[in-house]
């Protein structure tokens, strides 16, 4: 009986503690106040499924509950742009991006990975999102799985070295 009651426990707490870790905070982003990195942007093209890589520059910014991305490409300065992440109900979502999982590691490491419905090539779609960073590295990838295909692949994908 004892044997039984101390599984259900530590079942109970590894649930919880599991719920727990799969919130965000804006704290977890404070690191990325004020940094400018330097890294790609790789890319699947739409019209031939080829893979182009375009050499970019961001500056993030921490502001309430938004992160603050501005992109600059420096081969299509027309693509430049300034956007934000949100994050939302209580730190489950960012923006509409249900949080999947969370993992911090000892050494200040950061990986958060989403999911949502949408369109993709004008295809309804899950995507999926992965956020990555520590004190020198940056990542955002984006894989897509559409409706009725088993498999994903990845259609973009940002990496970032410190400045």
């Amino acid at each position: 009986m004892k044997t039984i009651i101390s599984v259900l426990i530590v079942l109970i707490m590894s649930t919880f503690a599991q719920a727990q870790e799969q919130k965000i905070t804006i704290a977890d982003f404070e690191s990325l106040h004020n940094t400018s990195w330097t890294g790609e942007l790789m890319y699947v093209n739409y019209s031939d499924n080829k893979e182009v890589t375009l050499p970019t520059m961001l500056k993030l910014e921490v502001k309430k509950n938004k992160i603050i991305f501005n992109t600059k490409y420096t081969t299509e300065e027309s693509a430049n742009n300034k956007s934000s992440l949100k994050i939302k109900k209580g730190g489950t979502y960012i923006d509409n991006q249900q949080i999947m999982k969370v993992v911090r590691s000892k050494n200040g490491s950061i990986e958060i990975e989403t999911t949502y419905k949408g369109k993709d090539d004008n295809k309804d779609a899950t995507i999926y999102i992965t956020y990555f960073f520590n004190s020198t590295t940056l990542s955002m990838k984006k894989e897509v799985e559409f409706k009725d295909v088993s498999g994903k692949f990845i259609r973009n994908q940002y990496t970032y070295t410190k400045l």
